[in-house]
């Protein structure tokens, strides 16, 4: 994997990590609130914190797939591949179902780093 194609995923998994901190370990910050654009108290709801830590855990484990594929995989173009299709593909519903903006906030990344990928081998 070229260097930029490995900046890029690297700058896609530290969004996700910081996408992780905001909705598992700040769910009902200040900061969490003006991200997601909801009121501090609807974040205090049960439902709606439970709701959000666990869609936390898994931009973690996208995050934490996307460091494995640069540091430890036998196969790091194959698997970074397979991270950001599906970074891509769920910013892609977030735009249609939630916020236009999801797709280039968390898509656009992860497209520059797969068509770096594709392009940089």
């Amino acid at each position: 994997m070229s260097l930029i194609s490995m900046l890029l995923v690297g700058l896609v998994a530290v969004e996700h990590l910081y996408i992780f901190y905001l909705e598992t370990l700040a769910t009902t910050s200040a900061k969490t609130a003006q991200t997601f654009n909801v009121k501090t108290e609807q974040l205090r709801d049960t439902t709606i914190n439970t709701l959000l830590k666990n869609q936390g855990v898994y931009n973690g484990m996208l995050a934490l797939g996307l460091l494995y594929s640069i540091f430890f995989s036998s196969n790091p173009l194959e698997m970074a591949a397979v991270f950001l299709i599906i970074i891509i593909t769920v910013a892609i519903y977030g735009g249609l179902t939630s916020s236009k903006s999801i797709i280039i906030k968390q898509g656009g990344p992860a497209i520059l780093a797969l068509f770096s990928i594709l392009l940089l081998k």
